[in-house]
């Protein structure tokens, strides 16, 4: 099968890539080069903003959608990533009558929500269930494996610190990655009817021990102190002047709504039977 997957150098797109080995595939990146010597089988064009374009050049018979950023940069904005570039992957995918549109959303999303980017990825599944395209949508909680950033920067900040803070009041319920990767590979074979799927792990923890689970699984051990999200919320000045700041104002805010499945969707267990481990 020919299988446009925008965003596939990202975290989820690296380990759904191992389950796609054999597919003929089209890689958008602006590091193509990251993508050879992998054994995969396509084209690896240059990343372009006319992304309708894109996917009418390739004529997919699949696109997968993994664009998404965690924080604002220059241009770079949710808006732009998470809305106007799934409306030109699905402008794209219906004019040349894709078989099937695969969209990476988020637990969270809603269109009211104070958080710019949870708002922004329920607008993009908004534009989805409008768009006439068979759409498989995937909203994962926080997602645990190699490469995960959130634990990477806790590790970093662990050799400078004696301890770390994180909200006691926020909650999550961590998947792994290669459950995620497996749910998108499901999708691909047509394992997966059309529509949204929430996908978070078994258990559901504070931002306290989420920290303390993820250290501990990276081999490190520091005091992590849970204190309500409120207390955050006057550091922020100062947290914004520094270089990688431990906590944005857009992360405090999606921080406010439990990251955790509703429970009104089916989920990992549903789809492939059982839910492995977060850590």
């Amino acid at each position: 099968m020919k299988i446009l997957v925008a965003g596939a150098g990202g975290f989820v797109g690296r380990a759904l890539l191992k389950r796609l080995v054999g597919h003929e595939l089209v890689l958008p990146s602006r590091r193509p080069e990251q993508f050879r010597g992998l054994g995969l089988n396509g084209v690896f064009p240059p990343f372009t903003e006319d992304l309708a374009g894109l996917v009418l050049e390739h004529r997919p018979e699949l696109v997968i959608n993994l664009l998404g950023i965690i924080k604002e940069e220059g241009p770079e904005t949710f808006g732009k990533v998470h809305l106007e570039y799934t409306r030109r992957l699905a402008e794209g995918a219906a004019r040349c009558k894709v078989r099937r549109f695969i969209q990476m959303s988020a637990l969270g999303a809603a269109t009211a929500s104070p958080s710019a980017y949870q708002a922004t990825k329920a607008l993009a599944e908004e534009l989805l269930s409008a768009s006439g395209l068979e759409c498989v949508i995937f909203r994962p909680s926080l997602i645990t494996g190699p490469g995960q950033k959130l634990f990477s920067d806790l590790e970093r900040l662990a050799r400078f610190v004696p301890f770390l803070a994180a909200p006691s009041d926020a909650w999550a319920a961590p998947v792994s990655l290669e459950d995620v990767a497996d749910c998108f590979a499901l999708a691909v074979r047509g394992g997966v009817p059309a529509g949204v799927y929430e996908l978070g792990g078994e258990e559901r923890l504070d931002f306290a021990e989420l920290f303390r689970r993820g250290l501990a699984a990276r081999g490190v051990r520091r005091a992590v102190i849970g204190l309500p999200r409120v207390f955050f919320l006057p550091l922020l000045p100062f947290f914004a002047l520094l270089p990688q700041p431990p906590l944005t104002r857009e992360q405090y805010l999606m921080l406010g709504a439990p990251n955790v499945p509703s429970g009104r969707f089916p989920g990992v267990k549903e789809l492939l039977g059982a839910v492995r481990p977060a850590f």
